[in-house]
């Protein structure tokens, strides 16, 4: 029966199986809002200009939240070996797996899957891989019963030096980006059901970076009306200043000062489509409980309609978006995640239920070392 290696080997390509090597431990994960840039020190990206925003929480109604769905994607990768092509260049061959999927809180206040967790298994080659080898090396894999019995897609991933530093990186990214168009698919189904309402809101978690997904018309826009991403880290470096990034105030030293319940004005974001959002912080734990000044803090962010593009999203809505965060801060997955302190609960849940449906690494690294049949 032929191996993965001998597969390759009839494409005139050498696949060298060394080591594996799990990406995800020896790459440290960027920040969750790596590449972004906020437009801070103008005037607040919201309908109420002042700059301080402190909510007594002893005078709200604990137990309201606008929010009924949570969603997240997950991915694992692995570096099984590496190809030489044109007798110069050396490529890594990478593997994955990606997850999505989305919780629904009922009306008994109960969490449980909303959909199927969507599930794929990757193969990425690089794309200097001419498109005759890489189409023969696909078809190959693909008709195997081991590449359907892993539900295995062979994709290739583009690397660009000044963008991805390293190869693997390039795959990484890859992977994400299938990530996040399972996280659309599922969006898209839930607008279509209409299932989503003012106050029965998502929350995705991390940004709302879904750019290669934009088809820059309105109605990708009109998808994330009831939609927000909640990041429990991000770039403390991030200028709040109009100067140049070296040299101006930083977004953390800001944070910093921020107390129990308080948050930032609102920031302004627009990304490569053009797409405007409405970008600030929460802190949703004391400061007394925590073991560094950043702990506590969250970033959300809302992407504007074009209606408020001027005029900047309405506070009432920011407010009520922000209540409802500090309302899902109880209970806490305290002991159970080093993150706890910038974790939902609903969206540790919803993590814990996808990430169930990983296969071990040592499992996973062993599907491509056995016969492909």
């Amino acid at each position: 029966m032929p191996t993965l290696n001998d597969i390759f080997k009839k494409c005139d390509l050498a696949l060298y199986q060394n080591e594996s090597l799990d990406l995800d431990h020896y790459y440290q994960d960027p920040y969750q809002d790596e590449g972004d840039e906020i437009r801070a020190g103008v005037e607040p990206f919201e309908t109420d200009k002042s700059k301080k925003h402190k909510y007594d929480l002893t005078f709200e109604d604990r137990t309201f939240s606008n929010f009924a769905f949570f969603m997240d994607g997950s991915r694992r990768t692995y570096k099984i070996g590496d190809i030489v092509i044109d007798g110069s260049k050396i490529y890594p061959v990478v593997v994955a797996q990606i997850r999505a999927g989305c919780t629904e809180r009922d009306a008994r206040k109960k969490l449980h899957s909303y959909q199927t967790i969507k599930q794929k298994n990757l193969l990425l080659l690089c794309d200097k891989v001419n498109d005759e080898d890489f189409q023969e090396i696909q078809l190959r894999i693909m008709r195997t019963k081991a590449a359907k019995e892993m539900n295995l897609e062979v994709v290739n991933y583009r690397f660009e030096q000044l963008k991805h530093n390293v190869p693997v990186n390039a795959a990484i990214a890859k992977a994400n980006s299938m990530m996040h168009d399972m996280e659309i698919k599922i969006l898209s189904d839930m607008v279509k059901s209409e299932v989503l309402d003012t106050d029965k809101m998502l929350v995705v978690d991390g940004p709302l970076q879904f750019l290669r997904q934009d088809t820059g018309k309105s109605a990708f826009a009109d998808m994330f009306y009831n939609v927000i991403g909640v990041s429990k880290s991000f770039n403390p470096m991030l200028p709040a200043s109009n100067k140049a990034k070296r040299g101006g105030k930083q977004i953390g030293a800001q944070l910093i000062n921020l107390e129990y319940g308080e948050r930032t004005p609102v920031f302004l974001k627009e990304n490569d489509r053009n797409r405007r959002f409405g970008v600030w912080y929460l802190r949703i734990r004391p400061k007394r409980q925590m073991t560094n000044p950043l702990e506590g803090i969250i970033k959300i962010e809302k992407m504007a309609l074009e209606d408020y593009y001027d005029s900047g999203i309405p506070t009432d809505v920011v407010d009520t978006i922000s209540i409802s965060l500090l309302n899902e801060c109880s209970p806490t997955c305290y002991g159970r995640d080093v993150r706890w302190a910038s974790h939902l609960y609903p969206i540790y849940l919803t993590e814990t239920l996808i990430k169930s449906t990983f296969e071990s690494d040592l499992v996973f690294i062993n599907n491509f070392k056995r016969d492909f049949k």
